[in-house]
């Protein structure tokens, strides 16, 4: 008896192994998605709506193979189909013109190679009709409105029923890696009270990648360039923005960034010097339950060496 239950398992893996590596090519795929499967809530008719899509721990860069939405319509309605990186204007591929039927709708992007980052956008164009539609769990978070691209940040109150089928996770080659020293100074500002400042000090890698990506220890994203010795870094403000709440003593809404910069050097024997600056306005519930804005205001000055391979 043991060695068919023995025989049996094997067969089961072969016959998995043989259907996820077909001809030599791995086919797996995953869905993402943040909504619970409900359309309830009819959306405001606000131009431009998506959600934030954020690739499993690690991941990089990724193939986009579907985006699914679901849409309440008299049917054939008019919609654009943006995909953008994490700023939400900045367009991964050229917009697509779709016609969208009451319900749900699946626009293939196999054909097109569409590589997406760690954090992006799918975004749907809306023209006077019918529009996306949310489910009803309180979570949110993920799920934004504007009347243009670069304003997309007013936070749905629910999911949007937009989904995206990726690819395996695309291995991305390392330009360089910095061990960094940085001095942090975080000042929050409440009306009424006295600002508060802590200061700590503490050490991470940032690794910096070909395609123009890079990550920190802390699971920061974003872009970066550097021309000859000088270089700057653009972060995810919505990364950045949880960071900041899962940080915050008091119940937080919602967190708006309104400024980041961060700038420095890299001199030939691979020593760094830079400074981190960010503004943010903190919206949350005190003690007493009552809604209050905090300005918080982050400045680190890091020092660091390039690692050699």
């Amino acid at each position: 008896m043991k060695n068919k239950v023995i025989t049996f398992i094997i067969t089961i893996a072969s016959v998995v192994a043989i259907t996820a590596f077909a001809g030599g090519t791995e086919t797996t795929s995953e869905w993402l998605s943040y909504d619970d499967d409900t359309p309830t809530n009819s959306n405001s008719s606000f131009k431009f709506q998506g959600v934030r899509f954020s690739l499993p721990y690690d991941e990089l860069k990724t193939q986009l193979l579907t985006v699914s939405f679901y849409y309440s319509g008299p049917g054939a309605c008019p919609v654009t189909v943006h995909v953008t990186g994490f700023d939400h204007s900045t367009e991964l591929i050229t917009p697509m013109a779709y016609s969208a039927g009451n319900g749900w709708n699946n626009v293939d992007l196999s054909v097109e190679k569409l590589l997406v980052p760690h954090n992006f956008y799918v975004i749907l164009e809306i023209y006077n009709c019918g529009s996306p539609v949310m489910d009803d769990d309180e979570s949110y978070g993920r799920s934004f409105k504007g009347q243009f691209l670069q304003s997309l940040n007013s936070p749905l109150p629910h999911n949007l029923l937009i989904r995206s089928e990726i690819g395996p996770s695309i291995p991305i080659p390392v330009a360089r890696e910095w061990d960094m020293n940085i001095t942090e100074k975080v000042k929050t500002k409440i009306k009424g009270q006295k600002p508060e400042i802590d200061r700590s000090d503490y050490t991470e890698t940032w690794t910096l990648f070909d395609d123009g990506s890079f990550q920190t220890d802390n699971e920061l994203y974003g872009v970066w360039k550097q021309k000859r010795s000088k270089f700057a870094f653009s972060l995810d403000p919505e990364d950045l923005g949880e960071l900041i709440a899962d940080n915050f003593p008091f119940y937080v809404t919602s967190v708006l960034i309104t400024n980041i910069k961060i700038t420095g050097t890299e001199k030939k024997n691979g020593t760094i010097k830079g400074k981190y600056k960010v503004y943010a306005s903190v919206h949350f519930w005190d003690d007493n339950w009552d809604s209050s804005i905090a300005t918080v205001i982050i400045e680190k000055h890091f020092t660091g060496h390039r690692i050699d391979p």
